[in-house]
């Protein structure tokens, strides 16, 4: 672009240099101060000294010279159209606008501006689709963003439902661990008590005449099958308690006598592991509306699970008092201890502090469960307290005090007369061995291994009191029950005997006649009680 004489030229060079469309400046004196390169292509380039009135553009545009003047000055900017006719061709259609150019307050000249309309409406048209694709593509945005939330909201969801089949799966391996374990100690607890048996069957078979082989013998046989009763029973109260299908029959009790009446049955145990047993007695009573035998099952419970971890040299002691308005059992043993994140889980379905030694000693991990169970059920609650490994532990058992104590439960049965009793058995060992021991208590026993038989020897020699098993082949026992309470009405005593024990067991044993339902394995104590 030439350099024009003009004040402030540079200002006005760069002012048009830096428009794409053509523009010029007009001094106050007409004189033209800058010219663009588009303004050169489209209306020829002036000469230096070139005054605007001199210039084509000036008169060929209708109104422009005028509308420059005006601006120049002071006027008002304006704007207007002119047909520019090319002389090879069409014309194009123009748009002027004038403007004044000052530099701070001072008037320069006027800008003048032109636009091709074609153009402008190209652009126009081009900006307008531009502004439609834009729209076009932010609604599309919008849509691909609501459709990108809706997958992120599913995909959250589908991670929450996988994160919580991941937690049931681990639940699930973890129960079938637990599962896995617990059979394989099954197995083990029920195996265990063989081999004693077995053992003791052979002493007495090979030294029928050494008394003190016989008694020893005896002993084991009778200790091992009442662990092995005493495990039965936890399996089935254990599924009770979670089926809610025990009912306690509460009286008034003291807790001081149940805890004498646990200890007694828990003392060959404990002694047996050669470990110091304590039980400091209350000078008060210390009563409490409990079911006698249930209470006891938690004390025998708390006894048991303190030997099993207590080794040789140790101490367990036992105190039951009042304290705070409670009626408090404490079982305090200085064994293995309980780790502080197992001290939350202890009272858990076959849980177990340490399995190894649990396997060594014996227990399915299912005691402590049925003590807190039970605990509750009785309105009271249970804690376990450990300093920690080697430390030992305490348990500590609270129930609600009562006023009142009436009889306390009983260590033992009284001797039965001697009875006309039938027995209608149809295994052959348990048949003999009851007619034996029962024979030896001084009763007049009779036996059968069918209910046919059994019906027939009832009605001929008229028993006082027929034990029956519910399992029999060909009539089972409750039909056996039935005839015989039909024809000899209520002279007759009839006693279930069954390995079934749930209370739907009982009551069909009920409305078949039977006054008594003794679960197996059955001990000459439950016999004398019912005899």
């Amino acid at each position: 672009m030439p350099a024009y004489p003009a004040r402030d030229g540079a200002l006005v060079e760069s002012l048009v240099g830096a428009l794409s469309t053509p523009a010029f400046v007009v001094g106050l004196d007409d004189t033209i101060l800058a010219w663009n390169a588009a303004a050169a292509a489209r209306f020829g380039q002036p000469s230096p000294r070139a005054l605007f009135k001199e210039l084509p553009v000036s008169y060929r545009v209708a109104e422009l010279r005028a509308a420059v003047e005006a601006v120049k000055g002071g006027g008002d900017p304006r704007s207007l159209g002119h047909e520019d006719h090319a002389p090879d061709g069409p014309g194009t259609g123009l748009r002027f606008s004038v403007r004044p150019v000052r530099a701070g307050a001072e008037l320069l000249g006027a800008l003048v501006t032109a636009e091709d309309h074609a153009e402008a409406d190209g652009l126009r048209a081009q900006l307008a689709l531009v502004t439609d694709q834009l729209q076009a593509t932010s609604e599309e945005m919008e849509q691909a963003n609501e459709e990108l939330r809706v997958a992120n909201e599913e995909l959250q969801t589908a991670n929450a439902e996988l994160q919580s089949r991941l937690a049931e799966l681990q639940t699930a391996q973890e129960a079938i661990r637990h599962k896995d374990d617990f059979l394989a100690m099954l197995a083990h607890e029920l195996r265990n008590p063989l081999a004693p048996i077995l053992s003791s069957t052979h002493v007495l078979r090979v030294q029928p005449d050494n008394p003190a082989g016989v008694q020893r013998a005896r002993e084991v046989i009778e200790r091992q099958v009442r662990h092995q009763a005493r495990l039965l029973d936890d399996l089935l109260d254990v599924s009770r308690v979670t089926r809610g299908r025990i009912e306690l029959r509460r009286r008034p009790v003291d807790l001081r006598a149940i805890v004498a009446e646990a200890l007694e049955s828990a003392r060959s145990l404990i002694e047996g592991r050669r470990i110091e047993l304590s039980s400091p007695a209350s000078a008060h009573l210390v009563p409490v509306e409990a079911d006698p035998i249930r209470l006891a099952q938690v004390v025998f419970n708390l006894l048991s699970n303190a030997a099993k971890y207590t080794p040789p040299g140790g101490r367990i002691t036992v105190t039951a008092e009042r304290e705070s308005g409670d009626a408090v059992l404490r079982v305090l043993d200085s064994g293995v201890g309980i780790p502080a994140h197992m001290l939350g889980r202890i009272f858990e379905l076959f849980t177990q502090v340490a399995p190894s030694l649990a396997r060594s000693q014996g227990g399915l991990g299912i005691g402590l469960t049925l003590v807190k169970s039970l605990v509750e059920m009785h309105g009271g609650t249970v804690e376990a307290h450990s300093a920690g490994p080697g430390q030992g532990s305490e348990f500590i058992v609270r129930l609600p005090l009562t006023r009142a104590v009436t009889d306390q439960p009983t260590t033992g049965a009284t001797p039965a007369a001697a009875r006309r009793i039938l027995i209608v058995e149809d295994n052959t060992d348990a048949r003999e061995m009851l007619h034996t021991a029962l024979a030896l208590e001084g009763h007049r026993v009779l036996a059968s291994e069918d209910g046919g038989r059994g019906i027939e020897l009832a009605l001929r020699h008229r028993p006082e009191i027929v034990l029956i098993d519910i399992g029999l082949p060909g009539l089972s026992g409750y039909e056996v029950a039935r005839r015989i309470r039909t024809s000899l009405g209520d002279r007759v005593k009839l006693v279930a005997l069954t390995g079934y024990g749930q209370p739907g067991d009982r009551q069909h044993a009920r409305e078949a006649g039977f006054d008594a339902h003794l679960v197996k394995p059955v001990g000459l104590e439950d016999l004398q009680a019912v005899l």
